[in-house]
């Protein structure tokens, strides 16, 4: 695979709109479920412009520009403290919520479905991955392929019905052991519509991951990246 770009070809022609850290610090919200303060509380949301915030996203290789246009800061009480984090929203309203120290979601949780009306979509696990899609296909002109972020994997099952409404799903899952279970077990539901894409990160974790280890190929690149 060349180095500098990731490219997606499908095996059948497509159309013209073809298209972590962890320390010590890291919290995870509901590990004190019993605390009757528990649950996540959203106060405001906003333009991303934290500090600490546009170091972490520069820290997993999404420029601004492509975060501000899906994310938001986002302001939460839990267990009585005030957070601030970078906020993704799904189609119920709830969010998905992420920085340095922090991974949780708010209710009511759900997938996010991002619509520009193509025949084909693109599946994603969490919505780093999701972002690491559109900065890699970030200098292309032609329309990107319709999105699904599950959000949780335990969407995927659910999700089949909007997902064979395409007529090709590329599953851009985690390659862990869950992420690799339910790409399997699409293949099993229909090879002639799921399509596995993870070979074109072989070796990382996710997308993301991948975008982090290639940023400055992809950066010296005179060819923007591909995928689909």
């Amino acid at each position: 695979m060349n180095r500098n770009t990731l490219s997606f070809h499908p095996p059948t022609p497509v159309s013209k709109n073809g298209l972590k850290p962890a320390d010590r610090d890291t919290f995870f919200a509901g590990e004190k479920k019993r605390n009757r303060d528990g649950k996540i509380l959203i106060t405001d949301d906003r333009r991303l412009a934290s500090k600490s915030l546009l170091e972490y996203l520069k820290k997993r290789c999404i420029p601004l520009e492509i975060a501000e246009r899906f994310c938001s800061e986002v302001d939460f009480q839990l267990y009585g403290k005030k957070h601030t984090v970078i906020g993704f929203k799904n189609n119920a309203g709830g969010y998905e919520l992420r920085s340095e120290n922090f991974k949780g979601s708010s209710s009511p949780k759900e997938v996010t479905f991002i619509d520009n009306r193509t025949d084909d979509v693109a599946v994603f696990e969490g919505f780093f991955s999701f972002l690491s899609f559109c900065t890699i296909n970030k200098n292309l002109t032609a329309t990107l392929t319709n999105c699904l972020i599950l959000n949780s994997l335990a969407f995927f099952e659910k999700s089949r019905p909007l997902m064979e409404k395409h007529r090709q799903v590329h599953l851009i899952l985690d390659r862990d052991t869950a992420g690799v279970k339910h790409t399997l077990q699409a293949l099993e539901w229909d090879k002639g519509r799921y399509f596995d894409r993870s070979d074109h990160y072989e070796n990382h974790k996710d997308l993301n991951d991948w975008l982090i280890h290639n940023n400055h190929n992809l950066r010296q690149s005179l060819r923007p990246g591909r995928l689909l």
